[in-house]
């Protein structure tokens, strides 16, 4: 189920767009060892979420986001450069964060 109005253009959009978390006073958090659990309480569905994940949804949520900040703060969390199979996998999980209606991409103005 893709929540956002702009998910159609995600993958043209997604190096320019900037990435904001849905209204997070939906969101319901429980950690389980390694997985961090988090339910929509709009939606009714839960979602599990490893480490990687939780940090990129973080980023996003201290304050909307591009792609190049996302990588930038990864690359300082990290404390290397971010190769491009790691750009790959960011990539791929803004998308699925999109679809799960976690974030949503807005359009540049």
């Amino acid at each position: 189920m893709v929540i956002s109005k702009y998910s159609f253009e995600l993958n043209d959009l997604i190096d320019t767009a900037v990435f904001q978390v849905a209204n997070t006073a939906c969101f319901l958090w429980k950690n389980i060892d390694d997985a961090h659990i988090i339910y929509d309480n709009r939606s009714g569905y839960s979602q599990a979420l490893n480490e990687f994940a939780c940090e990129i949804l973080d980023i996003i949520g201290e304050k909307p986001s591009s792609l190049s900040d996302i990588l930038t703060a990864l690359q300082v969390i990290l404390d290397r450069s971010i190769e491009n199979e790691l750009q790959q996998q960011v990539r791929e999980t803004l998308i699925i964060f999109d679809q799960m209606g976690l974030i949503e991409p807005m359009k540049p103005e």
